[in-house]
């Protein structure tokens, strides 16, 4: 099946991975014992990237700034993604994941932006100019300078063209980006536990998917980390389990997530069970890399 698909990252990154032969300990002197160069990222950028690698062309957009900016366009340029993006003043931001001797994973990221009036005017001009229908994939944090209701006014205006909607982010933005009614959403169990303003469990995820989806008619893909993934929509609601791996690099699994499941679903025509039992498996070869180091199509062999 040819569909147009385009991804959108609002505030992308660098990410530069450390690692530590100890555990972390906050207020304290840490020494890394060593480090991965820093690697674009960030979450439509990846799903471009898997789907690169699935053998499915995307055009990725947002903005760049700076020399980050410069760094991670000529990054995806060598890795073979299109990309379309508004430059800006801002630099790109830059990310440090630090994960210790016991596999936690401690966060620094920067906000970015602030994005100007007149950039955001220009990219929402870009995303005017692409092609009716096809998919449009968004996602991850908003910038400063860009109101949290951008997806929102997104998702309405690409729905009038006969766009296919995803979503993927957290918080407000999520929040308002459902009153838009997006086809997909992705959020984590994290994110799932926020939105729904309780605590949420990886069994409870189930039930709680299915009544959102029937609530509001958008169908869910949630991933919970190690205990597998949920898809609750119009063919169902089903469960898988992850099996048991050793974990080097858990930023972008839910972007592999995503982009095999888009794959396997709209490419391939798999039914959603699946989709969501190959996605779920690429993700656990994904894990076990470092960084945001994206599997292969080679290592993905037998599940692609």
């Amino acid at each position: 099946m040819k569909m147009h698909i385009a991804t959108l990252t609002l505030n992308p990154s660098l990410d530069k991975t450390m690692y530590f032969d100890a555990p972390f300990k906050a207020g304290a002197l840490n020494r890394a014992s060593h480090s991965a160069p820093p690697i674009v990222g960030s979450k439509g950028i990846n799903v471009s990237r898997m789907l690169h690698v699935c053998g499915v062309e995307s055009v990725a957009m947002g903005f760049v700034g700076g020399e980050n900016g410069r760094l991670a366009c000529a990054q995806l340029n060598s890795q073979g993604i299109i990309h379309r993006f508004v430059e800006t003043k801002a630099e790109t931001r830059l990310n440090i994941k630090m994960i210790d001797s016991e596999g936690s994973c401690t966060e620094a990221n920067e906000r970015g932006g602030p994005i100007a009036p007149d950039e955001l005017d220009r990219l929402i001009s870009e995303i005017k100019a692409l092609p009716a229908g096809g998919m449009f994939v968004m996602g991850g944090s908003i910038p400063q300078g860009v109101d949290k209701s951008v997806y929102k006014s997104l998702i309405t205006m690409l729905k009038s063209r006969g766009t296919y909607c995803v979503l993927d982010c957290d918080g407000e933005a999520l929040e308002l980006g459902m009153q838009a009614g997006p086809a997909l959403i992705k959020p984590n169990l994290f994110e799932l536990s926020q939105y729904l303003g309780r605590e949420v469990s990886p069994d409870e995820a189930v039930g709680e998917c299915e009544e959102l989806y029937r609530s509001t008619g958008t169908e869910v893909l949630c991933t919970l980390g190690g205990d597998g993934a949920v898809f609750a929509g119009e063919e169902g609601v089903y469960r898988v389990y992850s099996p048991r791996v050793t974990v080097r690099g858990f930023t972008g699994a839910g972007d592999t997530v995503l982009a095999v499941f888009i794959y396997r679903r709209f490419i391939k025509g798999d039914g959603c069970y699946e989709a969501l039992r190959r996605a779920n498996a690429a993700a656990a070869i994904k894990v076990q890399l470092p960084s945001t180091e994206m599997p292969t199509k080679e290592m993905l062999d037998g599940i692609i």
